[in-house]
């Protein structure tokens, strides 16, 4: 029985009109791309209603990543797409940008964004296991905008989850690239999670937006 990814919901409890899927990474990653790195897109089920929900927020992430380009063709239109939206509206223009004197800063929400993360965290348990990450587990991101404590961390999961070989993509590795892995503790370090069958205490996935963003979230049971 197919459930939502996201809130678990048997997807032949609605109607079709509100059954759907949701994109991972979403559609605005892969803007300006040339069409053969949208090929074989991971996707995941999904209830109209979570989908509509990270939809509105979906762009705060792509945003971060166009204010970053350094002059990269294929980020061109995430930048134009980026600047647009920020230049668009007073409010939002005053939120994000800040003149100081040595250059122009901007400013991005670490709680959008770390629901995004997570939301992307799912989908990929998703993929990997084909049904919905229980409600079990507790979701914390380790990524920019937090402590050094936490930073410091996630760059030692990092370090461990690089040592497990070849990521996984999702249309490209240019644009998403990701790995899921679990502690093993009676061998005291993390493992591949793709040939686990069971429901480990501790998860833990690092995520590469666009060759500009990574993220780790961690997954825990009390």
């Amino acid at each position: 029985m197919k459930k939502c990814y996201n809130c678990r919901i048997p997807l032949s409890e609605l109607e079709k009109s509100n059954r759907t899927k949701e994109h991972i990474p979403a559609k605005a990653f892969f803007v300006g791309y040339p069409i053969k790195y949208k090929n074989q897109r991971k996707t995941v089920p999904a209830c109209r209603r979570c989908n509509e929900e990270y939809a509105k927020i979906d762009d705060e992430l792509r945003d971060v990543i166009g204010i970053l380009n350094n002059e990269e063709t294929h980020k061109s239109e995430l930048t134009k797409k980026s600047v647009r939206k920020i230049l668009s509206n007073k409010q939002t223009l005053n939120e994000k940008m800040h003149v100081e004197d040595d250059g122009i800063y901007f400013s991005f929400s670490v709680n959008i964004l770390d629901q995004l993360h997570k939301k992307n965290f799912k989908g990929i348990y998703h993929i990997i296991k084909n049904e919905p990450i229980s409600d079990e587990y507790k979701l914390d991101v380790y990524s920019d905008g937090h402590d050094e404590k936490k930073l410091s961390l996630g760059f030692t999961f990092l370090e461990n989850i690089e040592q497990l070989g070849n990521w996984d993509k999702s249309g490209h590795s240019d644009i998403f690239r990701f790995k899921m892995a679990y502690f093993d503790f009676d061998k005291d370090k993390l493992t591949e999670f793709n040939s686990y069958s069971g429901n480990p205490l501790f998860l833990v996935s690092a995520m590469e937006y666009n060759k500009t963003i990574v993220s780790v979230v961690v997954a825990t049971k009390p």
